[in-house]
């Protein structure tokens, strides 16, 4: 697999540091130099500064957690952890999750359940897309930020299921923690 792989990485989630917009490539050299040639034309802009920062961060990051394993261990068992907390809240709010394999946000379909919210002639009344009315009551109501993923869709995908919301669990335990009992507050 590593010949036909590209692995993207994200300093703004593996180091907590939301909004960097910076990140790495690992893969065969062949496939490096191919993804050289787009982003030597398409990425620029970012400050040194910040380049400087990662890369301390690269060599620091043993200094992080004990030493008898890596940050990246601890963070992808961190990860791993939120995950399961997270697909277990909810799916007993009656929320199931789609499997997916990689990446730092599950899918949580929302179709199956039903909120008080959902009975208000706000709601009922509006044109918006289930995904995008949930995500907005939820944020509203209880105050968990959850993306509706038909955002992402193109407007040939437009027939596509509307009941799909994006949640990240690249947070902190403590984040996900606290995103867990306001699910369970779910009504």
């Amino acid at each position: 697999m590593w010949e036909r792989t590209i692995t993207l990485c994200s300093a703004g989630k593996m180091f907590g540091v939301t909004g960097w917009r910076l990140g790495w490539a690992i893969g065969a050299a062949n496939l490096i130099e191919k993804l050289f040639r787009i982003c030597i034309c398409d990425t620029f802009g970012t400050s040194t500064l910040i380049q400087e920062a990662i890369a301390g961060m690269l060599e620091r990051q043993r200094l992080c957690v004990s030493p008898k394993e890596s940050y990246f261990v601890w963070v992808e068992r961190t990860f791993a952890e939120n995950y399961s907390k997270l697909k277990r809240a909810f799916t007993d709010a009656n929320m199931p999750v789609v499997h997916t394999e990689g990446g730092f946000f599950m899918i949580v379909d929302c179709s199956k359940r039903k909120f008080d919210f959902q009975e208000s002639s706000e709601y009922k009344s509006s044109d918006e897309n289930l995904d995008k009315k949930i995500a907005r009551c939820i944020v509203n109501e209880f105050k968990l930020a959850l993306l509706p993923l038909s955002l992402f869709y193109t407007p040939e995908s437009k027939d596509k299921p509307k009941f799909y919301l994006r949640a990240c669990f690249a947070k902190s335990s403590e984040t996900i923690d606290q995103a867990v009992e306001i699910i369970k507050t779910f009504h």
